[in-house]
């Protein structure tokens, strides 16, 4: 069975559990247990999220929910226990660094890319809005030199205003 990778969503995207709750009107706590997989993403939030992060499948957010149970543990021996917990942290250790070094390089290049298009996008709306901008500007000079007109016009004739 497997499972959305909303962490590494929100991470990629820069965003914080409580942004992301907010956006999919959940409370933090709940997708917080969403995240930890102990509870289920409502279907009706799925759109949502491919709308939110701008992706049109989560093929590469999936997580295999028992991968994690095959963990390999260092077999018990009758030494000291001290050296029973060196041998357990040295293989998180190894765990851990074997991980963070295939994909941390992929992280990085997809949280650019998501940033390039979001920049993009954003540059978009900003040429668009500068240019309603300077539309509403001219309307405006042309109203304001309109006004002045029927001023002179009314003070033309004694008209008081």
């Amino acid at each position: 069975m497997s499972r959305i990778d909303l962490v590494k969503l929100r991470k990629r995207a820069g965003m914080s559990q409580r942004e992301l709750a907010e956006l999919l009107q959940v409370r933090p706590s709940f997708l917080s247990a969403i995240e930890n997989g102990k509870s289920r993403l409502p279907d009706e939030k799925m759109a949502k999220i491919k709308e939110i992060f701008e992706i049109d499948s989560f093929d590469d957010y999936l997580i295999d929910e028992h991968a994690g149970e095959s963990m390999v543990v260092p077999p018990h021996t009758h030494s000291d226990s001290a050296d029973s917990l060196t041998m357990l942290l040295n293989h998180f250790h190894e765990l851990a660094h074997r991980n963070s070094h295939s994909s941390h390089d992929e992280e990085a290049t997809s949280r650019i890319d998501f940033l390039t298009k979001r920049n993009d996008r954003l540059s978009e709306r900003v040429d668009t809005l500068s240019e309603r901008i300077d539309t509403l500007r001219e309307q405006v000079d042309t109203l304001r030199e309109e006004n002045l007109r029927l001023k002179e016009l009314l003070l033309t004739h004694n008209i008081p205003y």
